[in-house]
């Protein structure tokens, strides 16, 4: 089995060298960068399974990696663990990083077995994820393979359907274990398909989460929308690090 990969983005060699040396003897496969344009380009080039990123490159060039990781669609759905010289609560005041959560910020000197804990539980996650099948329904082909590449780059399988109809027919064939579903299909597919696959035996467990371009209230006030949480629906454009965390915790549920 191929090892999984990690990017480490850091200018100072000898750090770099630290952590790729800890990681290599856990086993993983790691590549090595030293600025902000090496990371990139590594970044886009390679398919990764985790970065971890000095935030406190020269000329806020750190930050600029991270902006430039959330915005390829190759690289959007990967974590990344920051390290620094600086305290959690002083990192997370830099705009473009102000969402990540505490735990994925480590100080230098890096706590190491902390810092490989914490590796290990998002790696352990993306193995997990190869097994389970994600159903995409969207009509707009653009939009229903933006989802797919990103859904696939953090792990998962996925099919896709562009119609209601051809939605359950999928789901009745291949039972994905959760459904991606746009309520707005045309000809009012996108509610019938919900309301089907919620009475429909073997597939009634099947977890649903909409993505629409309407407010959730708006679709919580429709008919259908009325059995939907609030935590099931997002909005597009999808911010799929929330995405990726609501999926996650569907799937626990099963």
């Amino acid at each position: 089995m191929a090892k999984q990969k990690i990017l480490i983005v850091d200018d100072d060699k000898d750090a770099n060298d630290i952590v790729r040396d800890c990681l290599d003897a856990a086993g993983y496969a790691t590549i090595q960068a030293f600025t902000a344009e090496e990371a990139i380009e590594k970044a886009d080039a390679a398919r990764l399974d985790l970065v971890v990123l000095d935030i406190n490159l020269p000329d806020g060039s750190g930050e600029m990696v991270y902006a430039a990781l959330q915005g390829m669609t190759s690289t959007k759905s990967l974590p990344v663990v920051i390290i620094s010289g600086e305290t959690p609560a002083r990192v997370r005041k830099m705009q473009s990083v102000k969402d990540i959560p505490s735990d994925d910020i480590f100080i230098k000197p890096l706590d190491m077995a902390a810092f490989l804990e914490r590796a290990h539980s998002y790696l352990a996650e993306k193995k997990n994820r190869a097994g389970r099948m994600l159903l995409i329904v969207d009509d707009d082909a653009s939009m229903n393979e933006i989802i797919k590449q990103n859904l696939e780059a953090a792990g998962y399988s996925t099919l896709s359907a562009f119609g209601g109809y051809d939605a359950l027919a999928l789901a009745k064939e291949k039972r994905p274990d959760l459904i991606l579903l746009d309520l707005n299909l045309p000809a009012g597919s996108g509610s019938l398909a919900y309301t089907v696959l919620q009475s429909l035996d073997g597939l009634s467990g099947i977890p649903v989460i909409i993505i629409s371009g309407e407010d959730p209230e708006v679709i919580r006030r429709m008919q259908t929308g009325k059995t939907i949480s609030c935590e099931d629906i997002f909005l597009k454009p999808l911010d799929f690090r929330r995405l990726f965390m609501r999926i996650a915790r569907r799937l626990s549920e099963k």
